[in-house]
C-alpha cells in the first residue's frame, strides 16, 4: 500500500477531515446565513424537549397550541434534546450549537464507519472512496439547516453501524437479541428505518442460514418498542406503536387546492394551530387522514402522478449536480452488487423500500439523509467498478486476445 493510500485509509485522518469540513460548514452557515436559534423554529422535537424540561411531560410539538400529550414524534431524539436544553437552556444559542455539534460529530464518525463497511462488503478501495465522498463539505452544507436539529445524522450513523457490526457479530442467539434491541432503538430514533432494518435483518438470517433466529431479533425489536407503545395506549387509549401523524403527513401531499407535491399552508399546526388545538391531536390527525384518503380516491390518476413526481424529487433533491450524480451512481452500484454476488440484492431492496412512505406522503430534501451513507457507499462501488471496467477495456484494446 502506497503512503497516500495508507493515509487515505487512516481512520484518524478520515475522522479529522470529516470533522473539519463539517465544523467549517456549520460555522459558516450559522454565522453568515442565519442565527443558531432559528434552528428551533417549526421544529417539533425541540418543542417537545422544551415541554419536558418545563415539567410539562412529552407534549406540545407545535408552537401556539395548548399543552397536551403527544405521539407526534418518537421519543429518543426529543429526550436527547431535552438533556441538552436542561444543561444549556431552552431555545438558547448554546443549546443550538450543542445540538449542531452532536450531529457534526455523528457525521464524522459515520465517515470512519463507511470506510470499514466498504472494506468489509466491497473491498478496500470502495471503503476509502466512500469515506472521502462523505468527508466532502457538500455532504453537510445542503442539509445543515434542517439536519442540525433533527434525527437525520444520528440515524445515518446508527444505520451505518449496523452494516459493519452485525455481519461480524451474529453468532449465538443472544447477539440476535441484541440486534433486535438495537434495531428497536434505531426505529424509535427514526421510524422510517423500520423497513430497512427488517430487510437487512431478513437478508442476514437467510445468508447465514439462521432463519429461526430472526424471530429472536424480532422479539428484541418488539420488546424495545413495547414501553413507548404502552405509554401511548395508556395516554390515548389507542394502539400507536410509533407515531400518530400519518394522517397529517398524507394530507400535506394529498389535499384539495394544494400546490405542487407538498403544501404546508392551511391549518398545518405550525402555520395555524387553531383546529389542532380545538380538536385535540388524535381527532385532528384522524380528520386529516380521512380528508386525504377521500381526495386520493376521488382522483386516483392524479395521485399516481404526484407519486411519480415525488419519486423523481426524492432522488434529485436537494438539486445540486453532485447529489443527482451520487443518486444515479448509488443505483448503479446496487445493481453491480447483484451481478457480483447473488446475495447482493439486499442493497437494491433497501434503496427501494426506504422512500416508499415519502412517495405516498411528501418529500423534504433531508428525508433521505438516514440512508445517504448507503447511497454514497453504493456510489463508490459503482465508481470503482466503472474505472475497473474502463481499464479492462483499454487493456483489451491494447492487447487483444488472440494476437
Amino acid at each position: 500500500m502506497t503512503t497516500v493510500k495508507r493515509m487515505a485509509a487512516s481512520p484518524v485522518f478520515i475522522f479529522g477531515a470529516a470533522l473539519a469540513t463539517r465544523l467549517a460548514s456549520a460555522t459558516y452557515i450559522l454565522s453568515s446565513r442565519f442565527g443558531p436559534q432559528l434552528l428551533f423554529t417549526r421544529n417539533e422535537p425541540s418543542h417537545i424537549a422544551a415541554a419536558l424540561v418545563s415539567a410539562l411531560g412529552f407534549s406540545s410539538p407545535y408552537a401556539g397550541a395548548p399543552t397536551a400529550p403527544t405521539a407526534q414524534q418518537p421519543p429518543l431524539y426529543p429526550l436527547m434534546l431535552a438533556g441538552i436544553c436542561k444543561l444549556f437552556g431552552i431555545y438558547t444559542v448554546a443549546s443550538a450549537w450543542t445540538a449542531v455539534l452532536v450531529n457534526v460529530l455523528a457525521g464524522a464518525v459515520t465517515a470512519v464507519l463507511l470506510y470499514f463497511v466498504g472494506r468489509l462488503h466491497f473491498g478496500e478501495t470502495v471503503g476509502i472512496l466512500a469515506a472521502w465522498l462523505w468527508v466532502l463539505p457538500w455532504m453537510y452544507q445542503t442539509n445543515a439547516f434542517s439536519v442540525s436539529l433533527t434525527t437525520a445524522y444520528l440515524a445515518a450513523l446508527g444505520l451505518t453501524a449496523i452494516f459493519l457490526w452485525v455481519p461480524k457479530r451474529l453468532e449465538g442467539s443472544r447477539r440476535w437479541l441484541v440486534l433486535g434491541i438495537y434495531s428497536g432503538l434505531l426505529v424509535l430514533l427514526q421510524p422510517t428505518l423500520l423497513t430497512v432494518v427488517l430487510v437487512y435483518g431478513g437478508w442476514l438470517a437467510v445468508s447465514k442460514g439462521s432463519s429461526p433466529r430472526i424471530l429472536i431479533a424480532l422479539g428484541g425489536l418488539l420488546l424495545t418498542l413495547a414501553p413507548w407503545t404502552v405509554r401511548n395506549y395508556v395516554t390515548f387509549e389507542r394502539f400507536i406503536p410509533l407515531r400518530d401523524n400519518l394522517g397529517l403527513e398524507l394530507w400535506l401531499g394529498n389535499r384539495p387546492g394544494m400546490q405542487g407535491t407538498v403544501d404546508f399552508s392551511g391549518d398545518f399546526p405550525d402555520v395555524d394551530p387553531g383546529n389542532y388545538a380545538r380538536l385535540g391531536e388524535l381527532r385532528f390527525m384522524d380528520g386529516k387522514l380521512e380528508a386525504s384518503s377521500k381526495f386520493i380516491l376521488s382522483d386516483p390518476a392524479a395521485f399516481v402522478g404526484r407519486v411519480l413526481r415525488r419519486m423523481v424529487e426524492f432522488w434529485y433533491a436537494p438539486y445540486p449536480f453532485p447529489w443527482i450524480a451520487v443518486s444515479i451512481l448509488g443505483w448503479l452500484g446496487a445493481t453491480w452488487a447483484i451481478r457480483k454476488d447473488r446475495n447482493g440484492w439486499v442493497w437494491l431492496i433497501m434503496l427501494t423500500v426506504f422512500p416508499l412512505v415519502y412517495y405516498v406522503t411528501h418529500n423534504f430534501p433531508t428525508y433521505r439523509h438516514p440512508i445517504e451513507p448507503l447511497i454514497v457507499l453504493l456510489a463508490a462501488n459503482a465508481i470503482v467498478e466503472i474505472i475497473a471496467q474502463a481499464k479492462k477495456a483499454v487493456a483489451t484494446k491494447k492487447f487483444p486476445i488472440g494476437r
